[in-house]
């Protein structure tokens, strides 16, 4: 109800249309409260490498294919050293991220290696102890007295 009164609200004002309104909610559910998993994180930084990477293709066609006109050769190199100055600078974040992720691979493997020589020891330990049980289940003897024999009434 509330958000049909905002709705109208909106509409009256020359504001957005409730379809509009929509989405940004609709975007806030998908968001996890507790933070990102691991898989979210990896495509979370896919997709910005990716974005950066295009990004970059597009600056670099769109540098090239501006022809040089000696009269405005003053801006155009002023422009030249902002796109550098930009280039460098994404080239250093982009290695900065690129470092992160190696390191995160490498804690991954890390804590994989480890959990598998856990496991390995587990299993062995688990092989040990049941042979051990086996063997000792084969040498038990039993050994009754006749004290200990009752006779049972009928």
């Amino acid at each position: 109800m509330s958000q049909a009164n905002a709705a109208a609200r909106k509409r009256r004002a020359g504001g957005a249309t409730l379809q509009e309104n929509a989405i940004p909610v609709q975007a806030q559910n998908q968001a996890p409260k507790g933070g990102l998993t691991l898989p979210q994180v990896i495509s979370l930084v896919d997709k910005r490498l990716v974005t950066l990477e295009t990004f970059m293709k597009e600056t670099q066609q769109t540098v090239s294919s501006v022809p040089e006109q000696p009269n405005v050769f003053a801006s155009a190199s002023a422009s030249e050293e902002a796109v550098n100055l930009l280039a460098d600078e994404f080239n250093s974040k982009f290695e900065l991220l690129a470092q992160e992720v190696a390191d995160l691979k490498d804690i991954v493997l890390k804590l994989q290696s480890y959990t598998m020589e856990v496991n390995k020891t587990l299993y062995e330990e688990r092989i040990q102890v049941l042979s051990d049980m086996g063997e000792k289940s084969g040498n038990i003897d039993f050994h009754i007295s006749d004290d200990e024999i009752e006779d049972v009434p009928n």
